[in-house]
């Protein structure tokens, strides 16, 4: 019982059709005949890495939850969000194949104006027919509420605005106090109390029960759920969270203890491991442009302020591990030792430096800066799993010491090349609380898409040589 109830196979099979009927259209659209559309190779092609991105969608988003929340217009935007990844994956894997050109962009575009509007109209009927189909008793899961008599009204309160769309509530248990104890409005709802309650289960089509006490010894709720399993009930008990309206819970096994995991946010493992495969990819094609700058910056580092080309530095990263991070040299050899002389010229609040006309930094510093170009070396640091190629920006030991109880909490995903911050104005942000701020929105919000759309935006942003000092 849970409120992420979907049908997932009907979901991705009608997405599926959906695609395939756009593809369909769009090649009408083109030719202005279906003769021949799956015979010929590159349209086989086209198809199968159409279908090939949306399963990849599908297993990193969210896409597929929450589906009988959302109403018409967010459907809407939702499905134009997944039209819009497909059709920028699909462009990025054709042109890697060499066969990008041999499409017309009239058939890119019909196929992405019919999957919009068939996708749309295909899920909100499916979710029609849904409400239709659970709203027949014998197909719903019929389920009980078992509670104190002071727990009643809020339990059916809080429950009845969430109970997913393939259930019934039946009515009522009372395991304690009697029908007079509960609201004169709830009190149809009560069927049975503690005396009778195993018999009117035993007798009436019950599927499922949800239990919230808060007031009754274990081992009374440990002999229910026992009886109730033995009569092949499934038990649902509400777990005690202690007041806290944590966003992100969940019950799981610590050695051989079942626990309550809060976090403000949990990341599901897929997510995470598509995280980091685009991160190894995205770090070996960032490790063969480094090798080329390096053979054209470093002479030019190295000619102006003789020394180390590659500057290096005790960084922190992910919930406070120490590591080594890489970078082009922009500055002269002694700027850490001058960067104490100049904290009076500190432009940012908080826990960071920042400087205009830095004194320290070189002339081909200044231009490896304002190209971003001195970020490249950290492609190592993401192969090699110290960062990510989206994140936060990983603060120095000193920063780090001075962190305040919520400003760890942007240390709770790998530091990253680019992130929100670096694409939201870098330059103009004067407030560490303001860069702090954004690191929480990212990480509160992440998603495999969210990387996707920053690292777009970084690529502008570099492209332009803008917000960097």
């Amino acid at each position: 019982m849970g409120k992420k109830y979907e049908n997932t196979p009907g979901l991705v099979a009608l997405d599926f059709i959906s695609l395939v009927l756009s593809y369909v259209i769009g090649y009408y659209v083109r030719f202005g005949t279906l003769e021949g559309i799956f015979e010929e190779q590159l349209y086989r092609i086209g198809i199968a890495c159409l279908l090939l991105i949306y399963i990849c969608i599908a297993l990193s988003t969210k896409c597929l939850e929450n589906l009988m929340e959302r109403g018409y217009g967010k459907e809407f935007l939702l499905v134009f969000q997944i039209n819009c990844t497909l059709a920028v994956a699909l462009a990025l894997v054709l042109y890697f194949l060499h066969i990008a050109g041999d499409y017309s962009r009239i058939f890119y575009g019909a196929i992405f104006v019919a999957d919009v509007m068939l996708m749309t109209g295909l899920r909100c009927l499916y979710k029609k027919l849904l409400r239709k189909y659970y709203s027949v008793e014998k197909f719903a899961r019929r389920f009980l509420i078992l509670t104190t008599a002071d727990a009643a009204g809020p339990v059916y309160g809080e429950l009845t605005g969430s109970i997913p769309v393939d259930y019934s509530l039946v009515g009522m248990i009372l395991l304690d106090g009697s029908r007079r104890s509960v609201p004169q409005k709830l009190r149809k709802m009560v069927v049975a109390d503690r005396s009778c309650m195993y018999d009117y289960i035993r007798t009436s089509a019950i599927d499922e029960v949800f239990i919230s006490v808060d007031n009754l010894p274990v081992r009374e709720i440990e002999d229910i759920i026992l009886t109730l399993q033995h009569m092949g009930i499934v038990v649902n008990v509400n777990i005690q969270t202690f007041g806290l309206k944590t966003r992100e819970k969940a019950l799981r096994e610590f050695g051989s203890h079942s626990v309550l995991t809060y976090s403000t946010n949990l990341f599901d493992s897929t997510s995470l491991f598509l995280k980091r495969a685009m991160d190894i990819i995205g770090s070996l094609f960032g490790l063969l442009l480094t090798g080329i700058l390096m053979v054209i910056i470093g002479p030019l580092i190295y000619l102006e302020s003789p020394g180390p080309v590659i500057f290096s530095q005790i960084r922190i990263g992910k919930n406070g591990r120490r590591f080594k991070i890489y970078k082009f040299r922009s500055m002269y050899v002694d700027a850490e030792e001058r960067k104490k002389e100049l904290m009076e010229h500190n432009e940012m609040k908080g826990q960071m430096f920042k400087m205009a006309n830095d004194p320290r930094i070189t002339k081909v510093g200044s231009f490896i800066r304002r190209t971003s170009i001195d970020e490249f070396p950290q492609f190592y640091n993401v192969f090699k799993g110290d960062m990510s190629l989206v994140g936060t920006r990983p603060p120095t030991e000193d920063e780090f010491l001075h962190y305040t109880n919520e400003q760890k909490r942007r240390l709770s995903l790998k530091p990253g090349i680019t992130g929100l911050w670096q694409v939201s104005g870098r330059s103009d942000i004067t407030d560490f609380d303001e860069v702090v701020k954004l690191d929480l929105q990212y990480i509160d919000n992440w998603s495999v898409w969210q990387d996707i759309k920053i690292i777009g935006k970084t690529i502008w942003t570099v492209i332009h040589a803008s917000g960097a000092h």
